[in-house]
């Protein structure tokens, strides 16, 4: 009976070993379908299971969609409309346009600002102008006007609207402009008897006209998403440390990019650009990366809130190896030695097997379902126990065992079957968010926040245990 417990107690060190091993080097795992070819739609995020995550099989996408919503204030753009469209101008004899048997001698006009507002993926651009003109009739060397004093400048309305989209090279397209010019004051000139209205709103038309060609141009120099873009994208390149030695890492690993139509509302347009990446946590020095240009625009889809999964893997050959170490430093007690540790799993259910020699023969196995303690924040396996054959190659054992040998076997096992993971989950938040806020870009801010950073389930594969966390909040960019 004192041999069989001795064995016991022997075995179940050795397992205590290689549990506790885990927590010492952890990556993720990389099972990534093919990269995404097209426009993306995206599934619901993955939300909190009604119990404690269990191992049970998953439904798990390894790819993380982060939608960025882009605000830009129509306001960026005025400057450069209103270098399009002087504040107050004249046009001599010259510049004005004949029409309707009457010739416009001087055109002299006072603009109001421009008012710049958006519905939907329109632009509209609106002012008002107060006016003077003196005109002729052909053949006669008379001129009169409309507008000058003791009488007040005559009034018009002006309105554009244009069609924003996106162009393939990161930049606001315009299209489709259309534009109308309202004379609120007819501009009669009673000296000649003549009613000049007509010729002023082919002016003012000719005006308009010539500024909505100017203003398609000019926008898309102006609105370059391009810089803000790429910023994000090399941004998600770049390595980050997870731990003050730098000897864990946040690689994203961006895959793809898309936006959304513009959208406007009132003063600004809104877009999203999504960011498709496959996120993974390694170990060891600063990885390399291969440099890779922002990719072409494609249009897409846009979640409410960004998701990223996180996958920490603890492969089983690293801590059969590290736990095997571990016994081989402890001479053999009792006749027994532990020769080898093998860690295996499938699905929940993770087996230990260690192989002795000596004056016991043979593979002892343990089992245990692997569980997340959620209020510990620590992966569980601590309901080892024996499968029945290693029940019956114990009952027949008659080896007796020193205590000294289990003892610091056990005290060298390393917390006993519990992996701590809060930290370094921490760790992957706080990177997030340090990539997610800040400056972008010219004159561009981004803000971020997680809303929820959750375990969704804890598994194994055939080569180690696998804990998937999912990151889950909202992201932003505003132009100021």
């Amino acid at each position: 009976m004192v041999a069989r417990r001795a064995a016991w107690l022997l075995s179940r060190a050795a397992v205590l070993a290689v549990l506790g091993t885990a927590c010492a080097k952890r990556r993720v795992v990389d099972e990534l379908p093919a990269p995404v070819a097209g426009p993306v739609v995206v599934s619901a995020p993955v939300t909190s299971p009604t119990t404690s995550p269990t191992t049970s099989p998953l439904t798990w996408s390894s790819l993380a969609v982060i939608p960025v919503r882009v605000t830009y204030v129509l306001r960026a753009l005025r400057p450069s409309l209103d270098s399009l469209f002087a504040a107050r101008d004249s046009l001599n004899t010259p510049q004005c346009a004949n029409a309707g048997g009457l010739f416009c001698h001087q055109y002299v006009y006072q603009r109001d600002s421009l008012e710049l507002r958006a519905s939907e993926d329109h632009l509209q651009i609106d002012t008002r102008l107060r006016y003077r003109a003196q005109v002729g009739v052909l053949g006669s060397a008379r001129l009169a006007g409309c507008g000058y004093a003791p009488e007040a400048m005559r009034r018009a309305s002006l309105s554009m609207t244009t069609s924003l989209y996106w162009r393939r090279d990161w930049r606001i397209g315009a299209r489709d402009t259309k534009f109308v010019s309202t004379l609120v004051d007819a501009c009669r000139v009673t000296t000649l008897g003549v009613d000049a209205t007509r010729t002023l709103r082919d002016i003012v038309n000719r005006q308009l006209a010539g500024f909505a060609t100017q203003a398609d141009t000019t926008i898309p120099q102006v609105a370059d998403f391009k810089p803000l873009a790429d910023s994000l994208w090399r941004s998600f390149l770049e390595p980050t440390a997870l731990d003050s030695t730098e000897s864990l890492w946040l690689l994203l690993e961006p895959e793809a990019v898309r936006v959304t139509p513009f959208v406007g509302a009132g003063p600004s347009l809104t877009t999203s650009m999504i960011l498709y990446a496959r996120p993974r946590v390694i170990s060891g020095a600063k990885p390399s990366v291969r440099a890779r240009p922002l990719p072409a625009l494609a249009l897409g889809t846009a979640p409410a809130a960004f998701s990223v999964p996180v996958s920490v893997e603890l492969p089983f050959a690293e801590v059969a190896k590290r736990a095997g170490l571990l016994l081989a430093a402890d001479p053999p007690s009792g006749g027994v030695r532990v020769d080898s540790v093998q860690v295996r799993g499938r699905g929940d259910t993770v087996y230990v097997d260690l192989d002795v020699s000596g004056s016991m023969r043979g593979r002892l196995s343990m089992t245990s379902r692997m569980r997340w303690d959620a209020t510990a924040r620590e992966l569980r396996l601590d309901d080892l126990e024996w499968t029945l054959a290693s029940k019956g190659l114990l009952s027949r054992m008659t080896s007796t065992l020193a205590a000294p040998f289990i003892g610091r076997a056990v005290r060298r096992a390393t917390m006993g079957g519990r992996v701590p993971l809060g930290a370094q989950l921490d760790a992957v938040r706080t990177q997030l968010m340090m990539k997610l806020n800040g400056p972008v870009g010219p004159g561009a801010v981004m803000g971020s926040s997680v809303s929820d950073l959750r375990i969704v389930g804890v598994t194994s594969t055939t080569t180690a245990f696998v804990v998937r966390a999912q990151l889950t909040g909202t992201s932003g960019v505003w132009f100021r």
